[in-house]
């Protein structure tokens, strides 16, 4: 199986506290995961050490075969691998349209003193980046937005736009922290769809962390669950939801 992300044995201590223990985990092009567990089981801190904001205390991270476990996250970042927040982290008193053509000067290849000069290789490349911003935004439906700041948008069209800038560095690998969390159920149900639409278009990986378990049976072809920082079980859905030891995890032991 060709490889775009693995996870070998990811293992995070702080301190006394083992909040990973040995999570591993490999990611073909155009899979489409998810990482479940109930509130505290470590997903979060997997995302974190995939990306570059933890160093895991032992285990190691490759992406596109390059091992990056010690490279920065704007390192991965430019690598090929992005991610969204569960608490949005957009750049709120800029414009949509600028916090898209932000991310995409990840990809810019003109020196320092083209900008200063404003050369012709400047201008086109920037001309260019507007130009494929607005495309993005016309797919999450913001395109008559582009001029609002991203702060006067409505919590639904923050999460969409968070994903659109996401995907302004051409990512082969997409990691999404809890997309659903505060979307009502019919702006859940428009996500649902939207992701699978994303992960076809744009043919890449997208690993997702989520409570809504309607989403994550609905959207996910293989499921990875944790509790108390280790893996219980892996599988398709229908494994997942008639797994014990998951059934425990989440409602408790049965009496």
């Amino acid at each position: 199986m060709n490889v775009v992300l693995k996870a070998d044995a990811l293992t995070m201590r702080f301190g006394g506290l083992l909040a990973v223990d040995k999570f591993s985990m490999e990611v073909a092009p155009t899979d489409l995961l998810g990482v479940i567990g109930p509130n505290g089981a470590g997903k979060t801190t997997v995302f974190n050490m995939l990306t570059g904001m933890y160093i895991p205390t032992e285990g190691r991270v490759s992406l596109l075969n390059e091992d990056v476990t010690d490279l920065s996250p704007h390192q991965i970042t430019q690598r090929g691998m992005s991610r969204t927040f569960q608490n949005i982290r957009l750049f709120k008193d800029l414009t949509v349209l600028d916090n898209i053509r932000l991310a995409g000067h990840f990809r810019l290849k003109y020196r320092l003193l083209n900008s200063i000069l404003r050369t012709k290789a400047f201008k086109q490349e920037e001309e260019n980046l507007i130009t494929e911003a607005r495309e993005l935004l016309k797919i999450f439906s913001l395109e008559k937005k582009e001029t609002f700041l991203a702060r006067n948008l409505p919590y639904g069209e923050q999460r969409r736009l968070e994903i659109a800038r996401a995907l302004a560095i051409h990512p082969k690998v997409l990691l999404l922290d809890e997309p659903a969390a505060g979307m009502n159920p019919n702006e859940t149900k428009e996500l649902t769809a939207l992701i699978r639409w994303v992960r076809d278009h744009f043919q890449i990986a997208i690993v997702l962390i989520e409570h809504d378990m309607a989403l994550v049976m609905n959207v996910c072809e293989r499921i990875y669950v944790l509790d108390h920082g280790v893996e219980i079980a892996r599988g398709t859905p229908a494994q997942i939801q008639s797994n014990p030891a998951v059934i425990e995890a989440y409602l408790g032991a049965s009496t």
